[in-house]
């Protein structure tokens, strides 16, 4: 598999590196020394980013990406040190030209074939499939997105993908992205840790040690809280979730991480929260070992199981899914009934849930089971049996969020006569914001207030709790609710954790924010721009930050703390304990 997958992640590199060649080859095959200048070119620039990873890559254990050439501390310096790079690497240089010279040798070998000046139909002929074969290659095959590395997964576990991608392949696939830049705030390790330590270890209370509940974690696409009653105090959408919220714990003052889908995953499943342009999924930094929810509990004998209703492969929440240790991915491939599809993402958020249902029957206990709801995205499609029976509201989505909690209720009196149902802890969240319908929700604070619920039938404290939280909140929470004694990295706090400060942080337009107390912080990497009392000002329209300079001093000292340790711990491959 490991050798498959690496002439998969080949032939795109290679159908990208020549096309220079190709072209050259299409159009001037006659005059060779242009063909061979083309392949010479591709062909060190192929070898060479494959050599230099012959060392490189005992330092950061992943094929080196574009950050290489603009990551503070190796970029900047990268010409002032290439004196000592070569000579304490003085054999790559060798190594590097005997590859070239041979590839170059046997390139000279071709030409002794002279080719005879061909017509327009034979040379069609041989352009069309070659461009076609050329093409699949620019894109790594027919899938819905081209290759990506964390794509890589599907051969291999975490720690072996090194070995199917090739450094030509993630320079490529990264030269593009926007770099991340590291900060570096603070020069004490000691003192950036007291201001943030993303390190958590947590003891158990308990005498029986760790429990062996089931967890279930629904993702419910497009879940603004305005669009639930029982958390906004205005008209509901989400009768079930109203009614299941009165026996739960609940944060009302919980936050998304990001705004968009691919953002989520990351933040809620690994607690990581996306902190830069590109989402982690598709950013330079999917080839990292990451934890996660999943691959914690996997080392107290959990099976793990991911379900989305859409096409395998979307938003590459399945190359997500392998890469943070979920043991089966489960979507529109392994659903059994195809006219069930909703025509435009996948399966309907009923029939999947009722399928999900039937599939956690036949699970061993304990298991962990995350569910990503889909028929509240856009189109915001529901089965026609359904037209006219949900109210509509303001807006096109509005009918879909209601079809959905719908179906949450079908699957919750499916599951009540099972024999897991009562051992399993329910914690319900959104991925993201969608529209909104009054200003508070639009606003800097407001597009990030999601819903987060914590439900276990006679068993859990139930109540409403004011304390701030995140998604980057669940994945030390769900670790301390088990009694799991194992370190974990985290940006986020545990919910049960009294003496833990909590916060949120997401950033959008190259601005980051942090949430805590009753302030809202705005910094834009250098310095902070705005500081606003959110609960008494919902619309942010009374700056505060030259009236408060303590509290403004206090919170540009954690959220720097916060960007630096997040940084280093990307660019180091630092996300695991």
């Amino acid at each position: 598999m490991l050798w498959f997958g690496g002439v998969r992640f080949d032939w795109m590199s290679i159908s990208i590196l020549y096309t220079p060649f190709a072209l050259a080859f299409l159009f001037f095959y006659r005059r060779q020394y242009i063909t061979e200048v083309c392949f010479g070119i591709s062909s060190a620039l192929a070898v060479i980013a494959n050599v230099i990873d012959f060392e490189y890559f005992k330092f950061t254990f992943k094929r080196t990406t574009s950050d290489l050439f603009t990551t503070k501390g190796i970029g900047a310096d990268l010409i002032s040190l290439a004196p000592q790079f070569i000579l304490d690497y003085w054999y790559l240089l060798i190594i590097a030209g005997l590859l070239i010279w041979g590839t170059m040798k046997l390139y000279s070998k071709t030409e002794q074939h002279k080719l005879p000046k061909l017509s327009i139909l034979p040379l069609l002929a041989f352009a069309l499939p070659t461009i076609l074969f050329w093409g699949i290659g620019f894109r790594g095959g027919l899938q819905y997105k081209p290759l990506s590395v964390m794509q890589a997964s599907q051969y291999t576990k975490a720690a072996n993908i090194p070995l199917v991608v090739n450094t030509a392949f993630t320079l490529i696939k990264t030269f593009n992205k926007a770099p991340l830049e590291a900060k570096e705030y603070y020069k004490s390790e000691e003192e950036l840790n007291a201001l943030f330590d993303p390190l958590k270890f947590y003891q158990s209370d308990s005498l029986s040690k760790e429990r062996k509940e089931n967890v279930v974690l629904f993702i419910l696409e497009s879940f603004s809280k305005e669009y639930i009653g029982s958390l906004n105090g205005k008209e509901s959408y989400t009768p079930f979730l109203d009614s299941l919220i009165n026996e739960s714990l609940v944060y009302e003052n919980a936050f998304a991480n990001g705004k968009k889908s691919i953002e989520a995953l990351p933040a809620i499943l690994s607690s990581i929260p996306s902190l830069m342009n590109n989402s982690y999924i598709s950013g330079n930094f999917g080839s990292n070992e990451i934890q996660s929810i999943a691959s914690v509990l996997s080392e107290y004998n959990y099976q793990s199981m991911f379900y989305h209703g859409g096409a395998n492969g979307t938003m590459g929440f399945d190359a997500y899914s392998r890469i943070a240790g979920i043991e089966e991915y489960i979507g529109l491939n392994e659903y059994p009934d195809k006219a069930d599809h909703d025509g435009n993402w996948g399966i309907y958020d009923e029939p999947f849930l009722q399928f999900i249902a039937e599939d956690l029957n036949n699970r061993e206990q304990p298991f962990f089971a995350t569910i990503f709801t889909l028929s509240s995205h856009h189109p915001y499609s529901i089965p026609a049996k359904y037209e006219g029976k949900f109210p509509s509201g303001s807006m096109p989505i509005l009918e879909s969020v209601a079809y959905t909690d719908h179906s949450l209720r079908s699957f919750f009196e499916k599951a009540k006569g099972t024999d897991w149902f009562e051992n399993t802890l329910f914690i319900f969240t959104a991925d993201h914001t969608a529209q909104s319908m009054s200003a508070e929700y639009g606003s800097r604070v407001g597009i990030y207030s999601i819903p987060l619920v914590f439900y276990k039938k006679n068993s859990f404290n139930k109540g409403r709790v004011q304390r701030l939280a995140q998604q980057a909140d669940i994945f030390p929470s769900v670790i301390d609710y088990l009694n799991i004694e194992s370190p974990i990295i985290s940006f986020g706090n545990s919910l049960f954790d009294e003496d833990a400060k909590p916060f949120a942080i997401n950033f959008i337009n190259d601005t980051y924010q942090l949430i805590e107390s009753d302030y809202v912080l705005e910094f834009d990497g250098e310095r902070p721009i705005a500081l606003y009392q959110y609960h008494q000002d919902p619309l942010l329209k009374n700056n505060l930050l030259t009236e408060e300079k303590e509290i403004v001093l206090r919170m540009e000292n954690k959220i720097k703390a916060i960007i630096q340790q997040y940084q280093q711990a990307l660019i180091n491959n630092q996300l695991t304990p």
